[in-house]
This record gives C-alpha cells, structure tokens and sequence, in this order.
C-alpha cells in the first residue's frame, strides 16, 4: 500500500524533477578502501558474510577499532567489487542532498548497474528523505535491476539528523528486490531493525565475532616484527579482548621495549598503549552522563542492574546498562538470563584507573558500597575483595571472621592473601583467623617452617568464643602440615577425638569427615576411611569447595594406590593436576597427585615419565620439594636408576632414607622406598646400602612383609637359595601381610628365580604365572620388567601360552626393549668387586695385591676376568664401563671418560 501511494505522489508531483544538479562527492568516499600492506586476513569471517549475501541487511557493529572497514574492504575486494557500492560517511553527510548525492554517486559508480539504468539520470529533490516522489523512484529503479547490488554505507555512527536516516528507514522498510544493504557502526543505528531481526532477515556481526583470535594476533605480532611465545600471546590477547587497535597499539609499544615481559606482565603498560586512542575513538563519542556512569562503575568487574543502581545512585543503571549494550557494544551482557554485564576489559581499565588518580577517595567508597551489596548477597569472594581495595580494615575483620573457613576451601587464597595483608601484623595479636590463614598460605608456598610458626602463633591466642569453624580450621592447617612435613605418625594426635559433624555448617561438617577419614586411613581402616573421604568429597563438591576436594581426592588417590587398583589412583591424581593447571591453588594437594602420577609411571615401567612428573612435582614450589619428602626423592632416584644413570640413582634413593631418618612417614611410603633402593643396591653389589636398608626396614616397618621379601633377597644374592625361601614362605603364604600390593608380585617372582638356580622347573613355572596373574590387573609392570634375567628368560619361553595374561607379558617384554634393560646383569664374585674398587686408585697390581692380601698372580687373575666380564682390554675401558654400570662411584679423574666413550 504504501509504495503505490509512493508511486502516485511521484506522478502528481512533476516538480520532484526540478532539475537540481548533485553536490559534487569525492571520489574516496565512494571507493572501497584500500588494504594496509601488513594486512592481517580474517578468513574465519568471510564465511560469515558469504552467508549474509542474501539477506535484506547485514547489520557489523562494534567499537572503533575493531576492524570492521577492513574486514569488509578485504572481503570486497577478494571477488565482490562488481556488486558492491560503497559509501564512507562522514559528519557531513547529515546534510540530506549530500548522503544522497553520494549513495546515488556509488550506485552510479557500480559495475554491476547497467549503463543505461534510469538510476543514473535521478535527479536529487531539495529534501530526498521527505520527497515521496524521489523515494518511490529509487525503491522502484533498485526493485528492478537484473541483479541485487550490495550498497555499503560505513561508519553509520555519523548519521545523527533525521533526514537522512528517515531515508535509510525507507530503502530498508521496503526492501528493494535488487538492493542488500551492508551497514556498518560502533553504535547501534537509530533505525527500525527489529522486525527484521526477528525475521531472519537480518546478518549481524558484533563485536564478540570481530574480536582477534590467538592465530590472528599471532600473524598481527608477527607483521609489526613482534616474537612473543604461545601464553604471552595469550595473555595479550585476554587483556586486549581481542581489540585489534589494541593489538596494534601493544605491538607498537612491544617494539619500542626491550623488556617484553615486564610490559606483559605490568597491565598498566598496556593501558598507556592505548589510553589515546580510548579517550579520543571511543569516550569523546560517548555523552558526559554515559561516561561518568561507566566511571562509576568501573571498579566491578561484572554488574547487575542492581549492583549498578546501589554503587551509582541511579535508579534507571539497568536502563543504562541496557541501552549501552545495544547502542555501544562496550558493555555485553552474560550469565543465565543476561542479568550481568560487563564493560570492556581495557576500557574499564582505562576509567578505573583515571578514577584512582583524579578522585582516590571516592574510588574507596565506592569499593565500599560494592563490598556492601556483594557481602548482602552471599559474594563473598567478591566483596572481600573489593573490602580489600577499599582498604577498609573493619569490612576486611568482619567479612574475614564470618567466611575465612568457606574461603579457604574454595581455593580463593590470592583473595585471602590481601585480606592479612590489609589487615597487617597487628590483627595476629588480637585473634586467630588471621595467623591459621597466613599458615595455610605459607604451606602452599612451601614453607613450612614459616607455617609451623604460624600455627604456634594461632594457637597461642584464645579467643572469647572458640567456634566450631575457628577450631575446623585449626585443624585442617594441622592435618596439611604434619602430611606436608613428613610427621604423619603426628595424625592421630591431631585429631585424637575428631570433631563430629556439624550438620548446620556445610564447611565444618565436611571437614569433619575427611579428619575422621584421614585418621582411619593411617589406622589401617581403609574401607571406612574411603567412606568419609567421598561424602566429604560429596559436600565439597555440593557446595562449591574446590580446594577441598583435591585434598579429598588425593588422599582417596593414596587409597586407591594401597589397595592395588591404580588405573583409579591415576584418574584421581590426573583429576587433581588438571584443576590444579586451571588454576586452583592447592600446591600441596597438587604436588600429591603429581607424585602419585609418578608412581604410577613407575610400575609402568616408563622411568622417563616418573621423572617428569617428579620434576613437575618439586617445580610447584620455589624452593623445591621439602627436604623430608621421601617418595619423591625415592622416585626420583629409582628412575634415574632404570633409565641407565645407576650410581646416582642409587644415590638419591640413599640420600632419600637417610633425610628421612629423622621423620615420621607413611608405612607404604617406607616400604616403596626400601623395596627399590635394595633392589638397586643388590644389583650393583653394593651390600653395604643393601644392609643398611634391612636395618631401616627392621626398625621402621618391623612387621612387614616387605622385610621379609628383602631379607630374602639378600639371601638369594648370596647364593643361599635355601634359607631364602624359608624367608619369603610367610609372605607366600598369606601369614605375612606386604604394605605395597605388587611386592607379593616381587615375591612370586623372587620364588620363581629361586626355583630356576635350584633346577626346580615345574615350581618356577607355576610362580611365574602366579606373578603374572596377580601383576596383571594391577598394570604392575615394573617387577616383571625388571625380574632377573633367568626369570626372563622363562617367561620369553611361554609367551604363546599365557592365555588371560599372554597380552600383559608381550607388553613387559616391549618395555624392557623400550627401556633398553640388560637381558643379565654383569655379575662379579665379591673378590672381583674388591679388585676393581680399588682400580681407580691407580695403585699397582702389587700394591693392590698387599692390600687384599693376596698375591699379585691372583690380582692379574681378577683383573683379567674383570676385562673379559666388562667387554674391555684395558684399566682405562674397564673403569668406564664399571661408572657406566654403577659398580663402582666415579672419581673425580674419570669425570671425561663417560663423555670420551
């Protein structure tokens, strides 16, 4: 209806063709522009465009910057440049006989407009956009081109006066069958799109989509000169969001300095980068009231309506919020229901700071409104945090006194950190919430010392009312500390009486679960352990405790292991490392789980991985592992051992045990640490190392049967086949109880070895599979791996009739050929290992002779053997291959002789 009345306003009104000659346009707003040389392709949007080829508008808004013009100027010209007619507006194009002037200007100038189209001989009326005539005559002339032509009118932001948006109004209300329409603004235009957005009829690309990926500003870096790793990248590209003249601006100002990671690092660096272009692209578009609103909230992070109303004062902030969102893109709403919002990253950044240096008074006060409605609405993290940049140390004790608990087994101890630190020295001597906190944290930065003085100093005071939170946390820092340190035999005196659930407090009835657990766990009753362990698993995760439930999973982790099944003790330390790589700070339940990593990589016989998950460990702290930590160091060296380094890793696990003397440490962790230090020290022939851990193992762990299963051991290598299965037939048995699940593996095996040297086929065999059997669905492949070469030997002779365990066997085989272990091990006799200690003296055979007592024929008998043994011919080589083996230490002169070899 209305474009027939369109029509017969034209043909009554004769004066619409009054002649008027165009205002002349120059020529570079009606070309598309052209591309920078160091162009950075958005090839992932293209696609997008493609798709909005066929739609009535498409619709590409965001903030200056974001690279909108040369994202459509890239895409027209790679094959679209026939079709396209573009405008670059400008403020004076306000003027309606302009706009127009040069719409009719770039549609003239469009290839795909055909000479002779009425288009071109349009002549403008004084008023275009109120001319009904001329309106009717170009929706006519565009409805009936051959093809559509894409008119593009960029920086649509301009268009402030009515004329010529009602213009516009009327090309999209009608939508001329050959005419699409591509607009581009940082604002949302002033125009009716909602009925076509609720069509489909609309293509939009905002800001979210425009924002530069890791790969583009990568290619954008690396244009501007810029070399910077894949996590600076990324770090740039968060504090940016993606902002290509940000981008631009930082890489800039990366070229000009010489510190690169101090200018990442020091967000403000960033700021100055682009301060200008902020105050003089975005904030001057923006009216006095919009900016100084954003100014006030500058301080949060994400803002509700009614966050913004209390900290502004405005009742109509969720107006304002609103309306910035749609016509600016600098605020996004998230969250379900979109109820938050969130202002640009850099220029919150911006505001807020330029609010600190021009009113640093009421940036406090506002901190304090925003601590206010957070707190009243159970934000806790949230509004201590924002307490904190208040400096207000009366919210900071308040907020701290009600929710230190819930905040500390959430994981939110940067948060907590300020809080001590607002508070200063002086609140230690007043109450304890304080001095358990600062404990807790000086145990997760590996200082145990540090949190053991913390924690006298907590328990020196005593409060007016000992809460059962105050005395949960107490606890818990105890608990973390004694596991932490090396004094776990300190557990059940930590928690003698363990506090019975609370049931009203989520925090303290969880916490009183896992204590219950924890000390049923070193008991020895772990089937009830596990049962506290995952309902306090169940409540942490219930309510949001993050660093509680890595505490929980990895001890559950240590359950997992004692009982065998270590496929699930890896899930659970892998659960762990993957939170604690998300961020989560929980070093000590991390360094748990990434030793429980490297056990597990152990007894699969992959030594290269145990010793990256030990590295990963001891890298959690700057100072490293602490000196007590027994299973790391033990792991440590019994990889370094079966990866070829033999002495020093015999070494480490010596150094290990004798750190250890003085601690108190879990029974498995004695036993693991015993079970592969002897073995090493057998291997070598370093007897007195194999003694001294008997004499360890005696007095720490006397009842095991891991004493038996080295005992035995010892008498094997000793050749008193005998007397060691008398040892190990109680373990065999079932009348001695092991603490490791695969050491009755090593035993079935060691009775394998034994049945072999004593002509006892039959019974070796028997064992063999027995090992097998039991190994097998623990994915215990270390003892088989590393069994003596005899029981190798067998088990290489059944492959082929193992059945059930016949895949389990081919993949121990295929580990000893990955590993490179020796199919048998140089055996010497003990006075053939007395010669060749005393080789690296360079003493003579005479000399050497008058020290053992014997003769020097007997010396040059040894000697000789000694080079047949090694594969040598002279003192030199034999020297090198015995360091190479570990059969003897290395003097300091034979430091060259590996490297020479």
């Amino acid at each position: 209806m209305e474009r027939t009345f369109l029509r017969w306003k034209a043909v009554g009104m004769p004066e619409a063709r009054s002649g008027r000659v165009r205002p002349r346009v120059p020529r570079t707003k009606i070309v598309v522009p052209e591309l920078p040389a160091r162009m950075v392709s958005r090839a992932r949007l293209w696609t997008e465009l493609d798709r909005a080829q066929d739609s009535a508008v498409t619709l590409v808004q965001a903030p200056a910057g974001f690279g909108k013009t040369l994202l459509l100027a890239e895409w027209v010209r790679r094959g679209h440049s026939s079709d396209t007619a573009w405008v670059s507006l400008d403020s004076d194009d306000n003027d309606d006989r302009r706009f127009w002037s040069a719409v009719l200007a770039a549609l003239d100038a469009c290839p795909a407009i055909p000479p002779d189209n009425p288009l071109r001989e349009l002549v403008l009326p004084a008023l275009p956009s109120t001319d009904p005539g001329f309106l009717a005559e170009i929706v006519d002339v565009l409805d009936g081109l051959p093809s559509p032509v894409r008119l593009v009118l960029d920086d649509l932001h301009e268009l402030t006066a009515v004329e010529p948006l009602q213009g516009t109004e009327t090309l999209i209300r009608f939508q001329p069958a050959g005419l699409r329409m591509v607009l581009l603004s940082r604002f949302g235009p002033r125009l009716p799109l909602a009925r076509l957005r609720l069509s489909g009829q609309m293509r939009e690309v905002r800001a979210e989509e425009l924002q530069f990926t890791m790969d583009e500003a990568d290619a954008l870096l690396g244009a501007a000169g810029v070399g910077l790793l894949a996590g600076q990248i990324r770090q740039l590209v968060q504090c940016t969001g993606g902002w290509a003249a940000a981008l631009r601006l930082a890489a800039q100002a990366l070229t000009e300095t010489d510190a690169p990671e101090q200018f990442l690092a020091d967000r403000t660096g960033i700021d100055r980068a682009v301060a200008g272009y902020l105050i003089d692209e975005v904030l001057s578009w923006l009216p006095d009231a919009k900016q100084e609103f954003l100014r006030t909230i500058s301080g949060c992070e994400e803002v509700s309506a009614s966050l913004a109303a209390a900290v502004s004062g405005q009742a109509d902030a969720g107006e304002m919020l609103g309306c910035l969102e749609r016509e600016t893109a600098l605020v996004v709403s998230t969250g379900t229901g979109r109820r938050w919002y969130r202002v640009h990253a850099l220029l919150r950044s911006h505001l807020h700071a330029d609010l600190q240096r021009q009113a640093p008074g009421r940036a406090a006060t506002l901190h304090g409104k925003t601590a206010d409605w957070l707190a009243a609405h159970q934000r806790t993290s949230q509004a201590m945090a924002h307490a904190c940049l208040a400096v207000d140390r009366e919210r900071v004790g308040d907020l701290l006194r009600h929710n230190a608990l819930p905040l500390v087994l959430t994981g939110e101890h940067v948060v907590l950190r300020r809080a001590v630190a607002v508070l200063g020295d002086e609140s230690f001597a007043d109450e304890p919430w304080p001095a358990l906190i600062t404990a807790l944290l000086h145990l997760e930065s590996g200082e145990p010392a540090a949190a053991s003085a913390d924690l006298a100093r907590a328990g020196a005071i005593r409060p007016a009312g000992q809460t059962p939170e105050l005395e949960s946390l107490r606890q818990f820092v105890c608990s973390c500390l004694t596991q932490f340190a090396g004094g776990i035999d300190d557990m059940s005196r930590i928690t003698e009486s363990p506090t019975s659930p609370a049931g009203n407090a989520p925090a303290v009835d969880a916490l009183a679960k896992l204590h219950q657990g924890t000390v049923l766990l070193h008991a020895g009753h772990r089937a009830r352990a596990r049962e506290l362990l995952q309902a306090a698993l169940a409540d942490a995760r219930r309510n949001g405790y993050d660093y509680l439930s890595a505490q929980c999973l990895t001890i559950l982790g240590r359950i997992a292991a004692a009982e065998g099944d270590f496929r699930l003790m890896n899930e659970l330390a892998t659960t762990v490392d993957s939170r604690l790589a998300g961020g989560l700070p929980a070093k000590t339940a991390g360094m748990a789980a990434r030793l429980l990593l490297a056990y597990g990589a152990l007894l699969r016989a992959d030594p290269a991985e145990c010793l990256y998950q030990t590295a990963r460990a001891a890298d959690l702290f700057d100072a490293g592992a602490p000196p007590a930590s027994l299973l790391m160091h033990t792991l440590r060296g019994a990889a370094q051992f079966d990866t070829g380094d033999r002495s020093a890793g015999l070494r480490q696990m010596r150094e290990a045990r004798l750190n250890a003397a003085g601690g108190h440490f879990a029974p498995d962790e004695v036993a693991l640490a015993a079970v592969v230090e002897h073995r090493a020290a057998t291997l070598l022939g370093w007897g007195g190392v194999a003694g001294a851990v008997v004499r360890w193992v005696s007095e720490v762990i006397p009842a095991s049967g891991e004493l038996l299963l080295i005992r035995a051991r010892t008498q094997a290598a000793s050749h008193r086949y005998g007397t060691a299965r008398a040892v190990l037939q109680p373990l065999l048995d079932g009348f001695a109880h092991p603490l490791l699940p695969w050491s009755i593996v090593e035993a079935r095996l060691l009775e394998t070895e034994i049945a072999l040297r004593t002509a006892q086929a039959t019974q070796a065999r028997r064992a063999l599979r027995t090992a097998l059997s039991l190994a097998a669905p623990m994915d215990a492949l270390y003892p088989v791996v590393f069994a003596a070469h005899e029981v190798i030997e067998l088990l290489i002779g059944l492959i082929g009739g193992l059945g059930a365990e016949e895949d389990f066997a081919r993949r121990v085989l295929a580990a000893r050929s990955l590993i490179g272990v020796q199919s048998a091990p140089i055996s010497l006799t003990d006075r053939e290992r007395g010669v060749l200690r005393l080789l690296p003296t360079q003493r003579s055979f005479a000399e050497i002779a008058q020290d053992l007592t014997v003769s020097p024929n007997t010396v040059k008998t040894h000697v000789r053997a000694i080079y047949t043994k090694l594969g040598v011919g002279t003192r030199r080589d034999a020297l090198a291959v015995a360091v190479d083996q570990g059969l003897i230490e290395a003097p300091s002169w034979t430091a060259g002789l590996r490297a020479a070899r």
